[in-house]
């Protein structure tokens, strides 16, 4: 897969995959035409580097990781494998703690992300640059396409560091990052969007300082606190940044089709037969057989995959909550059983004491519960710009989503259950409630999107038989803004658990869709028949299956309402 070069901008869903001939075109950011003659390196350019044990003295504590970080009394330093230039990383930014007054969002905030790579410049140089995905072509022949891309586009440079010491056994170069980790940037920090919500001006150096960073295997975090002036003074964060290393084995994408409802990344394909076209890939994990379960699989036989969806959730949540939650995600595990995976997703309670466990890792997915007055939940996820492979997601939970399930609850069905028409809920009662809300989030992060079409299916007197609901909810998916049943009525008998929605027929089709795996398709053309059929055929069977994308004018596409006649 060859990089294109245009910026790649904070959170755009966007990806490429053609496949280079090794060393048939210059690498991305290469030089194409024919270069000036190297400039002789001078004493004073060979003097910058150092020893390594005079840059990384006695004193350094040095811990090893994605990059093994060493600091030496107040300096940060990178040391950087050469195995490492040129590799793909994913740079995702964080509130970490959040500013007094919530004048600045909610601690596990998602305030920007980038894909980067260190690179080696001229003059003993590191160059920190900005890797774009949004254009792509297959033809990396001496004359291709690809070369024409490059030509008319190059990645920026946003940072250069000089190389102060090289590694012992020169497997690596060592920079110092302290002043870029203290300045103010959109690599690591605030993209300019939430600077203009938040009113943040400049940055005050004098009351900014950088906490901790720790490095593990795959990642390194960083830990800052920054200091901004705005409209009413000064405005104090915590801040984290993952420094992530992206897949090197790149999940097979799957073309996102508007009949089942995924969120997708797009980029600019100049391989289309008409010339230049959009192409989408859908978000979705990377879930594979293990090698020695593939043909029980083939075979139709459950297996376990090679790497599970694992959701923790934050220590911060009141316990009461905690079963829900888990539960919440592990009913999931019924609609990935369709694709063919069991135990696929779970959750667990985040570790107690353990040091290389933070919330604010990359590598977890976490539910994070905030002491906040808004009545919502979202469930977002940060994905490889290549393929669309999920890596991972920070579901936000906002404490006061409580008193807008109540009054939901209250409203719509308090004639049919009596611990509905409660001025304060029990315990039971709200965690199903949280539960609901729960599964719904964790949809969103698994790559669905909302399906509002999905309720118009089912006749309106399906939603007052108690034997119909029970089978099959009152909705075909959770995906819906379905809410509760209000069309039944109190002489229905409908028990309590099927007022609530739950996953249903579309849901499971769907994971079905977007997780079933196959082994590689021999062409794009043989792929796209295949799920083209697929999709007719199930839909024609099962028209609860059928997805309508938000905002299609069409009367059934509504939210909030029930059955197949609104009147």
């Amino acid at each position: 897969m060859k990089k294109t070069l245009l910026p790649l901008a904070a959170g755009l869903l966007l990806l490429a995959c053609s496949t280079a001939k090794k060393g048939a075109v210059p690498k991305p950011g290469a030089a194409v035409a024919p270069a000036s003659p190297p400039v002789a390196k001078t004493d004073t350019v060979k003097a910058k580097i150092k020893p390594f044990k005079e840059v990384i003295t006695d004193k350094a504590v040095s811990q090893p990781g994605l990059f093994t970080v060493h600091r030496v009394d107040q300096r940060w330093f990178f040391e950087i494998k050469n195995s490492l230039l040129d590799k793909d990383l994913l740079i995702v930014n964080r509130v970490s703690k959040a500013p007094a007054g919530r004048a600045g969002g909610y601690a596990g905030d998602w305030i920007s992300e980038s894909v980067v790579e260190f690179a080696k410049g001229p003059n003993d140089k590191i160059f920190l640059k900005r890797i774009s995905y949004i254009d792509r072509s297959a033809d990396s022949t001496e004359n291709g396409l690809m070369k024409s891309i490059l030509n008319s586009s190059v990645q920026p440079i946003v940072a250069a560091f000089d190389i102060k010491a090289v590694s012992p056994d020169s497997s690596g170069v060592v920079i110092d990052m302290t002043d870029y980790i203290s300045s103010d940037n959109d690599v690591l920090f605030f993209h300019k969007y939430f600077k203009t919500a938040y009113a943040l001006t400049a940055l005050q150096a004098d009351k900014s300082y950088i906490e901790n960073i720790r490095s593990y295997p795959l990642n390194t975090e960083v830990r800052t606190v920054k200091t901004y002036n705005n409209a009413e003074g000064a405005i104090t964060f915590g801040l984290n940044n993952s420094f992530v290393m992206l897949p090197e084995e790149k999940m097979n994408p799957r073309r996102m089709d508007e009949r089942v409802g995924f969120f997708s990344r797009g980029y600019v394909n100049f391989d289309a037969p008409g010339g230049v076209e959009v192409d989408n890939m859908i978000t979705r994990w990377k879930l594979e057989p293990k090698v020695e379960d593939v043909s029980k699989y083939l075979a139709g036989q459950l297996v376990e995959p090679k790497k599970p969806i694992i959701f923790y959730i934050d220590p911060a949540t009141p316990k009461k909550w905690v079963p829900y939650l888990i539960e919440g995600v592990n009913v999931w595990q019924k609609a990935f059983e369709k694709a063919g995976f069991k135990n696929a997703i779970y959750a667990l309670e985040a570790p107690v004491n353990n040091p290389d466990w933070n919330i604010d890792d990359a590598r977890h997915s976490v539910i994070v519960y905030k002491a906040s007055p808004i009545q919502n939940a979202s469930g977002p996820h940060v994905s490889d710009p290549r393929t669309g492979e999920i890596l991972e997601s920070h579901i936000n939970w906002y404490h006061n989503i409580q008193q807008l399930m109540r009054e939901w609850y209250f409203t719509q069905v308090g004639p049919l259950d009596p611990n509905g028409r409660r001025m304060e809920f029990d315990d039971e009662l709200m965690g199903k409630l949280v539960r609901y809300v729960c599964t719904h989030e964790v949809g969103h992060t698994l790559g669905l999107q909302h399906n509002f079409l999905a309720s118009s299916s089912v006749p309106v007197d399906s939603l007052r038989s108690k034997t119909y609901v029970a089978s099959n909810g009152h909705t075909p998916s959770i995906m819906d803004y379905a809410r509760f049943n209000y069309v039944a009525q109190p002489e229905d008998g409908i028990d309590v658990d099927d007022l609530i929605p739950r996953i249903g027929a579309y849901d499971e089709w769907a994971i079905e869709w977007g997780y079933r795996w196959f082994p590689a398709f021999s062409t794009k053309e043989e792929e796209s028949t295949f799920f083209n059929k697929w999709i007719i055929e199930a839909v024609k069977k099962d028209n609860r299956l059928a997805f309508m994308s938000n905002g299609a004018p069409d009367p059934r596409n509504q939210m909030e309402d029930l059955g197949d006649d609104a009147m």
